[in-house]
C-alpha cells in the first residue's frame, strides 16, 4: 500500500467509515519572511528547528519507537500509528552501508509534488531529477551520523512560483544496539511562495 491512501474501517451496521485525517489538509502556504532555506543538511537535535508542524510530529514518531532502542528497529513502523502523516512519509531503504538508496514506498502528498512516483527507484538512477542529488547527501549524512537530519530545500515551478520543502530522515535498524542504519523512515512538507516575495 502506498502511504497516504485513504483506509476504511468497519464503521456502524458494518458500514466502512473513513479513518483518513485530514489534519493537515489545506493551504500550507507559510509567510514569506518565515522562509529560511539551506543547502546541507544539519542535525535535528529539538524538534523546534523545524519549520514544519508535520516534521515534528514525524520525528517526535520516530523518537517513539527510538525509545529503548539506539536504532528503532524498522519492522515495527505502523501505519495505523502515523495515519495523519501518511501522505507525507517516506521509506528508504539504505544499500551497501548507505552507497545507494532505494525508495520503498513514498507518501501520495510527497508523489504529488514530484515529476514521477519514484517507489522503487534507486537514487542512483533519479539522481539528476530535481533535488535527487540533494536528498542522496541528506541520507547518507544521517547514515554516517546515525542520528535524524534536516534539509530545506527550495526551488522554482514551471508556474513562476518558488517553492521549498523541509523533510527529515531519521535512521532506523533491526532495533539492536550495534545494528547498522538499513532503513530511512522520513517526512516531507511542500510550501509554496510567489517568486517575487522572495529574495534569489
Amino acid at each position: 500500500m502506498r502511504f497516504g491512501a485513504i483506509e476504511a474501517a468497519p464503521g456502524p451496521e458494518g458500514q466502512a467509515a473513513a479513518v483518513y485525517d485530514n489534519r493537515w489538509k489545506g493551504d500550507r502556504r507559510l509567510e514569506a519572511g518565515r522562509v529560511v532555506v539551506q543547502a546541507v543538511s544539519l542535525p535535528a537535535a529539538t524538534p523546534e528547528l523545524l519549520s514544519s508542524e508535520l516534521c515534528r510530529s514525524g520525528l517526535e514518531h520516530w523518537r517513539s519507537l527510538a525509545a529503548t532502542t539506539a536504532l528503532p528497529d524498522h519492522r515495527n513502523v505502523d501505519p495505523a500509528a502515523m495515519r495523519a502523516l501518511l501522505p507525507y512519509t517516506y521509506l528508504v531503504d539504505v544499500l551497501e552501508g548507505g552507497s545507494d538508496f532505494r525508495y520503498r514506498l513514498i507518501g501520495t502528498n510527497i508523489a504529488a509534488h514530484t515529476p514521477r512516483d519514484n517507489t522503487g527507484s534507486l537514487i542512483s538512477q533519479i539522481e539528476t531529477q530535481g533535488s535527487q542529488s540533494q536528498l542522496r547527501a541528506l541520507y547518507a549524512s544521517v547514515v554516517a551520523g546515525r542520528a535524524p537530519r534536516f534539509q530545506r530545500i527550495a526551488y522554482r515551478t514551471r508556474l513562476g512560483m518558488r517553492s521549498w520543502y523541509e523533510t527529515i530522515a531519521c535512521p532506523m535498524g533491526d532495533g539492536t544496539t550495534e545494528s547498522a542504519v538499513t532503513r530511512l523512515i522520513g517526512w516531507a512538507e511542500h510550501f509554496q511562495q510567489p517568486v517575487d516575495s522572495l529574495e534569489d
